[in-house]
C-alpha cells in the first residue's frame, strides 16, 4: 500500500500581545501512525502556557514509552478531572492518531469536536462519550483519505465573538458552515487553518478573546526514499536484503560500492560507472538498472549531512551528494537500512583528519536532521 503522508499546520495567537499562547501543542510520526495533541491551559498568559505544556508533555511521553492512546488519554484525564481550580495545572486537551491506512481516532476532554474536512465537504464527528471522574470526555472515529483532512481547535476558535458580535459565539456549527462555505467557493486547502484564525479574531473585534489554537492534519500521498548502505553484517544475508531494496516501491539509494556490487550481483544487472565525471570533490556515481541512484559511502554521506543545512537558494551542482541531498529534502519519509560489516578504510585516520565520518556515526546524525524537519525517519541495522 502507498505510504499516506499527514502534513500538519498549526497557527496560534495569544490573549494578549507579548504574552505566550496559553494552547501548547505536540506532534510525533511513528512507524505506523501519526499522533498529535493540543492541550488549553486554564486561564492565559504564561501560567496557562505552563500548565498545558506539562500536561501535554506528560501525555507524549506516555505514548512515546509505548502507552495505547486510550490509556495515555485517560490516565492524563484522571488526573486532570481533580484539578479544576485555578491554582492548580488545569488544561482541557485533545489528543489524535492517525493511523498509516486513514483510521483515525481521536480523545477529547473538555475540548470542541474535531471536524473532518473531506471533498464532500466539512462536518463535525458524532462522538461517544467516556467515563471520567469528572468533566466531559468524548470519543471519535473516522477514516482519512487522500485530500482530506481533520481540523481540531482550542475554544479560543468556538467562543470566539462571545458577548461581543455573537451572543452565544462562533460555536462549532458556525465554524461548519464556515468550512464548507470555503469549500463551495474552490478555495485552495492550504489556505484554510489561517482563514479561520483570522475569521475568529474578527468576531473577537477590538476586545481580546482567548487564546486560539488551530491544528489541521492533511492527508495526502507520500513521497518515500529508501537508503541502502554497507553490506550486512552476515553474508548470508545478502540475497534477502538485496531483494528486499529492490522491491521496495519507493526512491531507491545505494550508499556503498561494497553494497553495490552485491545488490548488482543478486539482480543479475551490470554496475556502470559515469563517465565524463569533473567534479573532483564528491566521487562520481554509478548506475543499476532499478535504482534510482548508485553513490560511493561515507565520503558522500558526510557531504549530505553537511548540506542539509545549506538553504536551497545556496545552489547546487550536479554530484551525486547533491542528488541524493535533494531527494532527501523533498522526500516524507526515509528509510535507512545500515550494513553492520565492517570497513576498515573507513576508519584510516586519512578520514578523520578530513572531517569524514564513518558509517555508524553520520547515518543517526543525518536522521536526526530529517527528523527535525518533520520527516519520518526510521532506521534498519542488518
Amino acid at each position: 500500500m502507498a505510504y499516506q503522508h499527514v502534513d500538519m499546520e498549526i497557527l496560534q495567537s495569544s490573549k494578549y500581545g507579548g504574552e505566550p499562547c496559553g494552547d501548547s501543542t505536540w506532534v510525533w510520526r511513528g512507524p505506523f501512525h501519526t499522533n498529535f495533541a493540543l492541550a488549553d491551559g486554564i486561564g492565559s498568559g504564561v501560567r496557562a502556557h505552563i500548565f498545558s505544556q506539562m500536561n501535554i508533555s506528560r501525555l507524549g511521553a506516555l505514548l512515546k514509552d509505548g502507552a495505547s492512546l486510550r490509556d495515555a488519554f485517560m490516565s492524563l484525564a484522571g488526573t486532570i478531572s481533580r484539578w479544576r481550580d485555578h491554582s492548580l495545572p488545569f488544561s482541557a486537551f485533545t489528543v489524535v492518531r492517525i493511523r498509516n491506512n486513514g483510521r483515525t481516532s481521536v480523545l477529547a476532554y473538555e475540548m470542541p469536536p474535531p471536524l473532518l474536512v473531506s471533498r464532500n465537504g466539512a462536518r463535525l464527528l458524532a462522538g461517544k462519550p467516556l467515563v471520567v471522574p469528572a468533566g466531559v470526555a468524548t470519543e471519535y472515529q473516522c477514516k482519512l483519505e487522500p485530500r482530506e483532512g481533520l481540523l481540531c481547535v482550542s475554544d479560543g476558535i468556538t467562543q470566539a465573538g462571545l458577548g461581543g458580535l455573537m451572543d452565544q459565539g462562533w460555536a462549532s456549527e458556525g465554524l461548519e458552515d464556515f468550512l464548507n462555505q470555503w469549500q463551495r467557493r474552490g478555495q485552495p486547502f492550504s489556505q484554510l487553518a489561517g482563514q479561520v484564525l483570522k475569521q475568529a479574531q474578527g468576531y473577537d473585534g477590538v476586545q481580546p478573546g482567548d487564546d486560539k489554537t488551530v491544528m489541521l492534519a492533511h492527508v495526502r500521498q507520500g513521497s518515500m526514499v529508501r537508503i541502502f548502505t554497507g553490506p550486512p553484517r552476515d553474508r548470508t544475508r545478502d540475497s534477502r536484503v538485496a531483494g528486499e531494496f529492490l522491491r521496495a516501491d519507493e526512491t531507491k539509494v545505494l550508499c556503498g560500492a561494497t553494497t553495490a556490487e552485491i545488490v548488482s550481483r543478486e539482480s543479475g544487472e551490470t554496475l556502470e560507472m559515469e563517465q565524463d565525471y569533473t567534479d573532483y570533490t564528491t566521487p562520481p556515481r554509478c548506475f543499476l538498472k532499478g535504482v534510482d541512484l548508485v553513490c560511493e559511502g561515507v565520503v558522500t554521506l558526510t557531504q549530505v549531512y553537511n548540506m542539509l543545512d545549506e538553504s536551497p537558494s545556496t545552489g547546487v551542482d550536479h554530484s551525486a551528494a547533491s542528488t541524493l541531498t535533494g531527494m532527501l529534502m523533498k522526500a516524507d519519509r526515509v528509510h535507512f537500512t545500515v550494513g553492520g560489516a565492517l570497513n576498515p578504510a573507513n576508519r584510516d585516520i586519512a578520514f578523520r583528519k578530513q572531517g569524514i565520518l564513518s558509517r555508524e556515526a553520520v547515518v543517526p546524525l543525518i536522521a536526526g536532521k530529517l527528523e527535525h524537519m518533520g520527516k519520518l525517519v526510521t532506521l534498519e541495522r542488518i
